[in-house]
């Protein structure tokens, strides 16, 4: 994970400067690019970047139906916060990912 997540930062909101489009969530953006790598959603649903995945494969052999499984722990263990589901998206989030880096709390990874 520490080479698909170089660069990258975790973004949260605050009370006093909230997401305007996903509230409480926190992210994993790597600034420079503006590419997202996964999103944990206030209700714990986690949604990742598909693209990740081929990336992930590369250097692991592990079938599509783990990949869900290894994130999510990574997740869990990573932020200390429960994912209730997983699953990933096809797309590029590029209004989101604009709100998150403007307005987002960063954490180094």
């Amino acid at each position: 994970m520490e080479m698909i997540t170089k660069g990258c930062y975790w973004y949260h909101d605050t009370p006093e400067q909230p997401f305007d489009y996903s509230e409480g969530s926190i992210w994993l953006i790597n600034p420079e690019t503006k590419d997202w790598i996964l999103v944990l959603e206030k209700s714990g649903d986690l949604w990742y970047y598909n693209g990740i995945m081929d990336t992930f494969f590369k250097y692991l052999n592990m079938k599509y139906s783990d990949f869900d499984s290894f994130i999510k722990i990574w997740v869990e263990d990573n932020l200390q916060r429960e994912v209730v589901l997983t699953g990933g998206l096809p797309m590029t989030l590029d209004g989101k990912v604009k709100d998150v880096l403007e307005n987002g709390n960063t954490i180094k990874i």
